[in-house]
């Protein structure tokens, strides 16, 4: 029993990471839907906010493959948790919305490294015979998760204010970031093999 719960150890700590980053993400969409609305009164400003998610996804996904093959996908995603908790804490106090767009294109490329980074490092650290259950929960607490964040996301509104809300959310991305020091390296990256990004 005792070595069973070892070898869950790291994926039951990346799942951690994965879930507490989840909640924010959809913490993140409350807030950010309601602060621009507020700064503009603007439906078609909010729907701007939905557009430049799939648009960014589009471009970068062009190389973003070619730059995580041969880099670090633990650090990649440490690095981009990191970027997404200054740029969330830094919404609130931006005086236009042309700074949060481009704050929001930011935070949309952050997302687009860490979504195939963190589903090849799952491959690395989780043993072949558990990643059948690994993913069924992950699935489970990635849509546990669209449940618990907004409602979450709602209630510090409500209790607090938006700007609060979006710096509270920004230490789901720290706290993120602080699990993933918990897990091991697990790749041997030779820098001499990685290309040019010119």
């Amino acid at each position: 029993m005792a070595k069973q719960i070892q070898s869950w150890k790291n994926p039951a700590i990346l799942l951690m990471s994965i879930g507490i980053s989840s909640i924010g993400n959809f913490i993140y969409l409350v807030a950010i839907n309601i602060i621009i609305y507020q700064l503009t009164g603007s439906a078609a400003a909010v729907a701007g906010l939905w557009i430049i998610g799939p648009l960014t996804n589009i471009v970068t996904k062009f190389w973003t493959g070619s730059f995580i093959d041969y880099r670090s996908k633990r650090k990649i995603m440490m690095v981009t948790y990191v970027i997404r908790a200054v740029f969330i804490c830094m919404i609130p106090l931006v005086p236009n919305m042309a700074i949060i767009y481009g704050i929001l294109v930011v935070l949309s490329v952050a997302n687009a490294f860490f979504t195939p980074s963190s589903m090849t490092y799952a491959t690395i650290i989780v043993p072949k015979e558990k990643r059948k259950r690994f993913n069924s929960i992950r699935s489970f607490a990635t849509s546990g998760a669209f449940i618990v964040g907004p409602a979450f996301g709602g209630s510090l509104i409500l209790l607090t204010s938006v700007e609060t809300t979006l710096w509270i959310n920004a230490l789901f991305f720290v706290i993120s970031a602080g699990c993933l020091l918990l897990l091991p390296e697990k790749e041997k990256i030779d820098k001499d093999t990685i290309p040019s990004l010119t």
